[in-house]
Formats: structure tokens, C-alpha cells, sequence
């Protein structure tokens, strides 16, 4: 390697390190904006699992409340059900001579 080759590969280096420095410049720039929506979605994300829990005490009120009004529908049906047993007996029984 001759002397006069090491001004030229200093000057290189220089260039490959600007380089480099630019590219990170760059990759900063680029990168900020997504640190920025990735904080906004984790905002979000807490949000949302803050309101969890609402959202289960909802939803189980909304459960109790079908259960109650299916269970009041079968006891209904039942009610109705001995009844026309009921008349229908009382019935049979009219027509039964006195014995």
C-alpha cells in the first residue's frame, strides 16, 4: 500500500461513516411516526381493557335477565299445561253419573 492511497481510503471511511449516520437520521425519522401510533394503539388497548369489566357485568345481567325470562316462559307453559288438565278432568267428571 503506498502512502498516497491512505488520504483516499481515509476520505472513503469519512464518506461510509456520513453514510451511515445518514441512514440512522433517516431510520429515526421513519421510525418515530410508527412509535407514535404504536403508543395510541397501546392507549386504546388500556381503554378497552378498562372497560372489560363493564362489559362482563353487562353482559352477565343481559344472561340473568334471558334466564329469568325463559324460566318465567316454561312455568307459564307448566301452568297452562295443568290447567287444561285440570278442566278437562273436571270435565270428565260431569259427565260421570253421580255415583
Amino acid at each position: 500500500m503506498a502512502v498516497w492511497d491512505i488520504p483516499g481510503k481515509l476520505w472513503t471511511f469519512e464518506r461510509k461513516i456520513e453514510k451511515l449516520f445518514a441512514l440512522q437520521d433517516e431510520t429515526e425519522a421513519a421510525l418515530k411516526p410508527i412509535n407514535g401510533r404504536l403508543s395510541t394503539l397501546e392507549l386504546q388497548m388500556m381503554h378497552l381493557e378498562a372497560g372489560l369489566g363493564q362489559v362482563i357485568i353487562e353482559a352477565r345481567a343481559a344472561a340473568g335477565m334471558a334466564a329469568t325470562g325463559m324460566a318465567s316462559s316454561i312455568i307459564a307453559d307448566v301452568v297452562t299445561r295443568v290447567t287444561r288438565l285440570e278442566m278437562r278432568q273436571d270435565e270428565g267428571a260431569r259427565r260421570l253419573p253421580p255415583g
